[in-house]
């Protein structure tokens, strides 16, 4: 393996590790990691582009001496305010020394993936305290914390608002929160937009107050992915996170994402070929260089994950009878995916039916930048037809930005000789996808 990474040290850590795992994939989850010899930076770091997300997580017996107040107090200081401190430090460590963070209490593995520029990092602060609920339930008849942003760190019980000495805002996960959070926005992407929206609407001055952060979760999601704020004070409705799960189109709509999976699938088939050094080609590229083509797969949302997952499995049912090209879309404005799916070997020579495949998938690649000369990054996905023997896959990154007006002319050529995505000769789909089917 290129590098191993913790698993997590702590029961809690361990669960944690494994919700950003299948959230946000292992190529950019990173628990446990050190600032210096056994003196730990984070417990868990996720990394993609020029987003960070900086998980401090805290499992605290909840303290039974009578008074309610002091309880809370108590508990708040060793879980909330703890890992608060703890966040604050790592944010400054990540932008004053992004080349010392390593994977080992010896200090002895960096960090594998390259952090961005301190100008462009964009910091997403995430506390994860567990150890509540049940005197929550106890005490209020709420198993979550309730939100509230003009409270200031531990003044009123149950409730969470700013938490000093930070800054920026800290988002507070519990028992309830955490799986719901990271099941319903289980991308990168996904769960990043759902952090800044509800920390703008946090700030906004005018919301005051949320049950729980699940009711938040509903509010955002019903309103199509955003925290919409009006210009007086507002609170949210209680329970809509329930009022959402029965909801039939909500229902439906995580019925038909579990075909995007598939996107996720893929992705970490050829993350796992690549740090186990077992691809047919491409084991010489340096980490940076094979995470840009991962990172940009999983820049897609769940919602286009499955567009891409039905767009391409459908083809690869057809593909049984002929070849298929064809170009996808992305929910990046500077991406197109270029998708080439064989009927395999046919019991023929493998590796020449591949090289063939391979060069075919290059070819309509170059072709596609005629077609949108307008997006900056082509990627390339060679697959065979479902249920051939001795299946292949091939993987392609082309970077156009410094493209010149000749090579887009000699693009348009090639597009014109091999008649690739040409009008007149090619089938136009338009696809009409609703993320909540009604």
């Amino acid at each position: 393996m290129r590098f191993e990474r913790s698993e997590g040290l702590t029961p809690s850590e361990r669960v944690l590790a494994n919700l950003c795992d299948n959230s946000f994939l292992k190529l950019w989850t990173y628990p446990n990691l050190y600032r210096n010899v056994a003196k730990e930076l984070t417990d868990l770091l996720v990394v993609c582009g020029n987003d960070v997300i900086i998980f401090s997580d805290k499992s605290c017996g909840y303290p039974n001496s009578g008074d309610p107040a002091l309880d809370w107090s108590r508990w708040y200081r060793r879980s909330i305010s703890k890992s608060v401190h703890q966040i604050d430090q790592a944010e400054r460590w990540l932008r004053n020394n992004p080349d010392r963070v390593y994977l080992d209490a010896r200090c002895t593995k960096p960090l594998p993936i390259t952090l961005p520029p301190p100008e462009k990092m964009r910091i997403h602060r995430v506390c994860i305290a567990l150890g509540a609920a049940e005197r929550a339930l106890a005490d209020t008849g709420r198993q979550g914390l309730a939100i509230k942003p003009l409270v200031l760190n531990d003044a009123e019980p149950f409730t969470i608002g700013r938490t000093e000495p930070s800054r920026e805002w800290v988002h507070v996960f519990d028992e309830e929160s955490l799986a719901v959070v990271l099941r319903e926005l289980s991308t990168i992407t996904d769960f990043v937009h759902y952090l800044s929206s509800k920390t703008a609407m946090c700030e906004s001055g005018h919301f005051i107050f949320a049950e729980s952060e699940l009711d938040i979760l509903g509010y955002y999601l019903w309103h199509n992915r955003t925290c919409p704020t009006v210009d007086h004070a507002f609170r949210l409705e209680a329970n809509l996170w329930q009022k959402l799960e029965s909801d039939l189109a909500f229902l439906r709509g995580r019925e038909e994402n579990e075909i995007s999976y598939f996107w996720d699938r893929l992705i970490e088939y050829l993350t796992n070929h690549y740090l186990g050094e077992t691809l047919e080609a491409g084991n010489d590229l340096e980490v940076g260089e094979y995470e840009r083509l991962a990172r940009i797969m999983a820049g897609e949302t769940r919602f286009f994950r499955r567009i891409l997952a039905k767009a391409i499995l459908e083809r690869a049912e057809r593909a049984r009878r002929n070849a298929i090209g064809t170009l996808l879309p992305s929910g990046q404005s500077d991406v197109i995916y270029v998708l080439f799916i064989g009927r395999g070997d046919q019991g023929g020579d493998h590796a020449s039916y591949r090289a063939a495949r391979a060069a075919e998938l290059k070819s309509r690649c170059i072709a596609a930048k005629a077609v949108r000369p307008d997006v900056r990054y082509v990627i390339g996905i060679a697959l065979d037809a479902l249920g051939v023997k001795g299946r292949s896959e091939d993987f392609i990154l082309i970077d156009t930005q410094d493209w010149t007006l000749e090579q887009i002319e000699k693009a348009e050529e090639l597009r014109q000789l091999a008649g690739h995505f040409i009008d007149g000769r090619t089938i136009l789909n338009r696809v009409h996808e609703q993320e909540y089917p009604t």
